[in-house]
């Protein structure tokens, strides 16, 4: 289903600076011990391009996956704006396409012929009842843990869908931190990592965020799941991945626990 093969093409123009030597040089190790790395989270939006995203790719050795949001509301929100965006990303073969989903439908509005498509399908627990959780002054939690229960039911759904990746797993808004240990205790960190290996989607390691906690992810590579990376841009500025490479040496996370679109 998402099985296309990647091609590095000839040199091209330059459209970002090079990357710091410090990233080149973590790059190296984690390929020496043969790291398949794969950023999967580019989005083509505020500036970024697909064309960006291949000469990154080649100036880091790190593949590229670019995507956009798809939903009623989003950028691709319908089979015909999702349909250019892989044909424009196609232009590029070097680069891997995908797509963020946002409908807890969207397997059954995207065209088959279109997923078959895709190199893989991305999607975080953020947007909740079309409600995007990270605009805190939007909504209000009148009952907290009534709503954590639902929140915890709404990740569970997400993982039963036909993604390839879980991403800025354990997100919870601000407003919940206090209870943060509380909500994603052992038991339901557990639940999760079983359900993601169970239906083999990989767990995002994302750079800029706090989500997942390092103790999570030492978990859930013990038990056998598989780890991603990415930035999640909101722009084209330069992202080297810090956070996201540092836990991979840290934690000696091997070739067999990285996902491989």
């Amino acid at each position: 289903m998402f099985g296309h093969t990647y091609v590095l093409e000839e040199p091209m123009e330059s459209t970002f600076p090079a990357p710091s030597q410090e990233m080149l040089d973590q790059v190296k190790r984690l390929m020496e011990r043969g790291l398949p790395l794969t950023d999967y989270h580019i989005h083509i939006r505020g500036g970024m391009s697909f064309e960006k995203a291949a000469d990154w790719a080649q100036k880091t050795g790190i593949r590229s996956g670019a995507l956009e949001n798809q939903g009623r509301e989003w950028p691709l929100s319908n089979d015909e704006a999702i349909k250019v965006f892989i044909e424009e990303g196609r232009k590029f073969p070097e680069l891997l396409i995908g797509l963020q989903v946002n409908d807890r439908d969207w397997y059954e509005t995207v065209h088959p012929s279109l997923i078959k498509e895709l190199d893989f399908v991305l999607s975080d627990t953020m947007v909740m009842d079309y409600q995007k959780l990270w605009l805190e002054d939007t909504y209000t939690i009148e009952d907290e843990d009534a709503w954590l229960e639902k929140y915890f039911l709404h990740n569970m759904q997400i993982l039963n869908e036909p993604i390839s990746i879980l991403a800025n797993p354990l997100y919870l808004p601000r407003r919940m931190m206090p209870r943060y240990e509380e909500f994603w205790n052992t038991e339901r960190q557990t639940t999760i990592i079983d359900a993601a290996i169970k239906r083999n989607i990989a767990l995002e390691i994302q750079s800029g965020t706090q989500f997942p906690h390092r103790e999570f992810i030492q978990l859930a590579i013990a038990k056998g799941a598989k780890i991603s990376i990415g930035r999640n841009n909101r722009d084209d500025q330069v992202n080297e991945l810090k956070r996201s490479l540092d836990l991979l040496e840290e934690l000696q996370v091997g070739p067999g626990s990285m996902l491989e679109c």
